[in-house]
C-alpha cells in the first residue's frame, strides 16, 4: 500500500471527511426535532402524553433495527475492505429481506397487544386512547426504519457518510412540512393534529426509504447498479449469521439505555417535575456537544472494520490513534464548554430560571465525563469490528444495570441525596465503562491482525 495513506494528516482527512456530514446531518435532526417538538407542544397535554409513551415503544424497536443496520455496517466495511463489492451487495440485501420480515412481526405483536402496551405506560383513558391511535399508525414506520438503517450500513461501510446526510435531511424536510400541514390543518386540509403527526412522520420515513432504495439501485447512479442483480430471496445463512451476531448485541446495547432511560426517569421524577423538566432539557444541550463525538464513533466503526477486512495491521493502528486523538480533542472542547458555559446551552432551550440553575448543574456534571464518554465509542467500535461482538453490549450493561441504576436507587430513595448526587452516578458510569473497555482493548491485543484473526 501506498505509504502516503498512513500519513497522519492524510489519516485525520478521511477521519474528518467522515464524520462532518454526521454532525450536519446531526444538526439538521435535532433542528428538525425541535420543530417537531414544538408542534406537538402547543396540542394539548394528553395529546403530549400521548406522543411521548408511543416514542418509547418505538425507540425500543427501533433499537433492534438499527442494531441489525451497525451489523450490516461492520460486514459491508470488511468485505468492501477485501474488494468483494458483490457480497456488499449481498449483506445489504439479505439483512433488508430478513428485517422487513422481522419488522411486520414486531408491527403484529404490538397491533394485538396495543392496549395492553399502552396501558402499561398510564391509567388515564384519554391519554391511552390517543397514544393508541397515534402509535397505530407510527408503528408502520418499523420496515422504513430497518431499510434506512441498512442502506445508511452500506454507505458509512464504504466510507460515505454524506449520502446518508442527504438521505436524513430530506426524511426531516418532509417530516416538517407535513406535520406542519396536517397538525394544523392548512392549506385545505384536515386539522388532524396527533394523528396527523403520525401520518406526516410515516410518510416520511418511507420516502427515505425507497430513496435510499434509487441511489443504490437507479442505473446510472446507483451504487449497485454494475453489479448483476442475483435474487434476492437465495438465502446464504453464512451471511445472515454475521450480520445478527453483530447486529443483536449492538441492539441490546441501545436497548439496555433505552429500558434503563425509564427507570432514570422514574427517579429523576421523585425529585419533582421542574427537576425532571431541568434533566430533559439538560439531555438536550448535551447532545448539541456530542455531535461530533458520535460522528467519531460511526467513523472508527467504518474505518477499523475496513482495515481489518483488507487484513491492513499498520493502517488499523494508524486509524486507531488518529481516532482516538480526534476523539480526545473534540472531547475536550465540548467539555470546556459546557463547564465553563453551561447557561448558554441552556438559554438555547429555557428562560425559566429554576429550570435553567438545575439544568446547569447538570451540564456541569456531564462536562467532566465528555472524553471517557466518547473515547469508549472509538474504543467500542474497534472492539465491535475486531470480532468481540458481545463484548461492547456487555460493558454498556454492567455499566448501566451494575453501577448507574443501582447506585441511582440506593442515592434517591434509600440515602435521600440531593439530585447532583444522581448526575454523579452517570459520570460514574461513564467512566467504569471507559476504563473496562480500554483493559478489553489492550488485553485482546485489538490493534493486532492475527490476534483479530482468532476472535
Amino acid at each position: 500500500m501506498n505509504e502516503r495513506l498512513y500519513d497522519n494528516k492524510t489519516i485525520r482527512k478521511e477521519i474528518y471527511f467522515l464524520i462532518i456530514p454526521v454532525i450536519l446531518e446531526n444538526i439538521f435532526q435535532m433542528s428538525a426535532g425541535l420543530v417537531s417538538a414544538a408542534m406537538i407542544g402547543r396540542l394539548t397535554p394528553t395529546l403530549i402524553s400521548a406522543q411521548g409513551i408511543s416514542a418509547r415503544v418505538t425507540g425500543v424497536l427501533w433499537c433492534l433495527f438499527k442494531g441489525i443496520g451497525i451489523g450490516a455496517t461492520v460486514l459491508i466495511a470488511k468485505t468492501y475492505g477485501e474488494g468483494d463489492v458483490a457480497k456488499c451487495k449481498k449483506t445489504f440485501e439479505l439483512s433488508a429481506l430478513t428485517g422487513v420480515i422481522i419488522s411486520f412481526i414486531t408491527v403484529i405483536v404490538v397491533l394485538f397487544n396495543i392496549k395492553n402496551i399502552v396501558a402499561f405506560f398510564t391509567p388515564v383513558e384519554d391519554t391511552m386512547y390517543n397514544a393508541s391511535k397515534y402509535l397505530k399508525i407510527v408503528i408502520f414506520t418499523s420496515p422504513f426504519v430497518l431499510i434506512m438503517a441498512t442502506v445508511t450500513g452500506v454507505y458509512q461501510g464504504h466510507g460515505n457518510t454524506k449520502t446518508p446526510m442527504f438521505i436524513s435531511i430530506v426524511v426531516n424536510i418532509i417530516n416538517v412540512i407535513l406535520g406542519y400541514l396536517l397538525i394544523y390543518g392548512k392549506f385545505g386540509l384536515p386539522r388532524l393534529e396527533l394523528v396527523g403527526a403520525g401520518i406526516a412522520l410515516l410518510l416520511s420515513q418511507a420516502s427515505g426509504a425507497f430513496l435510499g432504495l434509487f441511489l443504490l439501485y437507479n442505473k446510472q447512479i446507483g451504487f449497485f447498479s454494475t453489479y448483476e442483480n442475483e435474487n434476492i430471496f437465495k438465502l446464504d445463512f453464512s451471511i445472515i449469521k454475521e450480520v445478527y451476531s453483530i447486529g443483536i448485541p449492538a441492539a441490546f446495547e441501545n436497548m439496555f439505555w433505552q429500558l434503563s432511560a425509564v427507570i432514570m426517569s422514574k427517579i429523576i421524577l421523585s425529585y419533582g417535575e421542574i427537576t425532571f423538566s431541568a434533566y430533559q432539557l439538560g439531555l438536550q444541550a448535551e447532545m448539541l456537544s456530542e455531535m461530533p463525538a458520535v460522528g467519531v464513533g460511526i467513523a472508527a466503526t467504518s474505518l477499523t472494520a475496513n482495515a481489518i477486512g483488507s487484513k491492513d495491521e499498520k493502517l488499523l493502528k494508524a486509524y486507531t490513534k488518529q481516532l482516538l486523538k480526534t476523539a480526545a480533542l473534540i472531547s475536550g472542547i465540548s467539555s470546556l464548554l459546557i463547564i465553563f458555559f453551561p447557561g448558554a446551552f441552556m438559554n438555547l432551550f429555557t428562560n425559566i430560571q429554576e429550570i435553567k440553575a438545575i439544568g446547569m448543574k447538570y451540564l456541569i456534571a456531564m462536562g467532566f465525563i465528555q472524553i471517557p464518554q466518547n473515547l469508549s465509542k472509538v474504543l467500542n467500535g474497534a472492539i465491535r469490528s475486531a470480532g468481540y461482538k458481545n463484548t461492547p453490549m456487555l460493558i454498556s450493561f454492567f455499566g448501566i444495570w451494575v453501577v448507574r441504576i443501582p447506585l441511582a436507587l440506593l442515592f434517591a430513595y434509600v440515602l435521600k441525596l440531593n439530585i447532583i448526587f444522581i448526575w454523579i452516578c452517570m459520570d460514574i458510569d461513564q467512566i467504569t465503562k471507559c476504563i473496562i473497555s480500554a483493559v478489553v482493548f489492550k488485553i485482546k491485543k485489538i490493534n493486532t491482525i492475527p490476534q483479530i484473526q482468532e476472535a
